[in-house]
């Protein structure tokens, strides 16, 4: 598993970001968890202004991980246009 560097939680903890062996394939055509992981890591989940990206990235993570299983993500459900 990749990481990105350890911070500590409120009690002083390590806290650890890590991707699983299916999102940790270096692969430049699934690079969402990587760049999620480091969103959070440069500490997007604490700043209020970066919630668009943070929705984005986290969007394209869990499109890559249905593909991943042979999902897709659609727009509509099948019975609306």
């Amino acid at each position: 598993m990749s990481g990105v560097a350890p911070q500590n939680d409120e009690h002083g903890r390590p806290i650890h970001l890590a991707l699983c062996p299916t999102c940790d394939t270096n692969d430049p055509d699934r690079p969402a968890a990587g760049l999620l992981a480091q969103w959070f890591a440069d500490g997007g989940g604490h700043d209020a202004s970066r919630v668009q990206e943070g929705a984005h990235l986290l969007m394209e993570w869990t499109k890559e991980c249905m593909a991943a299983h042979g999902w897709y993500l659609q727009d509509a459900p099948p019975d609306q246009p």
